[in-house]
């Protein structure tokens, strides 16, 4: 797979300790696949697995409804490249908060994303211990960011635990390529990045709230100067 996504280099985030996080912190992806001419979407919580150093070799995976068209695209062992789309904070940024480009800028908006393409396919057809160690999985690594007691669905009576594995199916895309982008100001000076982020700051809303918080994480210490 050799199309990538258009990115300046300004605005390119290759740290995989970096991708790593924004993966964890926002796991709802969008995963779209071409296939026999029609573009097919579906909006799924991924897991990813390997290295966090080594990105060429990590793996996502989730699950879907057997029923979806995306999931009948994957059937009999076909696979199809695709592309996963990881979305961070973003946030309309008004030229009224810059300094020294206040006369001379027009709105934009910033972002931050993570595009994985590769690979995907359904996974665990025909092991009976996939499904249930990967959702599990999932259950536990979310349960636990939002804290409080684990869940189990052993409660649950086992026609309905059945009846629910068997209507859905496991899927997993092996990357070809991953591309970072935070579009944070980074072709503006150290003066309207600040400006940006006070101006976000006073916004109430918690997208402006963690995009403030992303670009002062990004900020150089000591006196930056012009960065273009």
């Amino acid at each position: 797979m050799t199309a990538g996504t258009y990115i300046p280099p300004a605005f390119r985030q290759d740290d995989p300790a970096v991708l790593a996080d924004v993966v964890a912190s926002h796991p709802f992806a969008a995963l779209v696949l071409a296939n026999e001419g029609q573009m097919r979407c579906v909006h799924l919580p991924f897991l990813r697995f390997g290295e966090t150093c080594r990105p060429e070799q990590w793996r996502f995976e989730s699950h879907l409804a057997r029923a979806n068209p995306v999931a009948q695209a994957l059937a009999d062992g076909r696979e199809t490249q695709a592309i996963l789309i990881f979305t961070g904070p973003d946030a309309y940024v008004s030229p009224r908060w810059y300094v020294d480009a206040h006369d001379t800028s027009v709105p934009t908006w910033n972002y931050q994303a993570v595009h994985v393409r590769g690979t995907v396919r359904l996974a665990g057809e025909g092991d009976t211990g996939w499904l249930d160690r990967h959702l599990h999985d999932l259950i536990d690594t979310h349960q636990e960011r939002i804290g409080g007691d684990p869940f189990d669905w052993d409660h649950l009576p086992d026609k309905q635990i059945a009846g629910m594995k068997a209507a859905i199916v496991g899927i997993e895309l092996l990357p070809d390529r991953i591309e970072g982008i935070e579009k944070l100001g980074q072709n503006k000076t150290a003066a309207d990045r600040g400006g940006v982020i006070a101006g976000l700051e006073r916004r109430s809303d918690h997208e402006s709230g963690a995009m403030a918080e992303l670009m002062a994480l990004r900020e150089p210490t000591g006196d930056v100067g012009h960065n273009t």
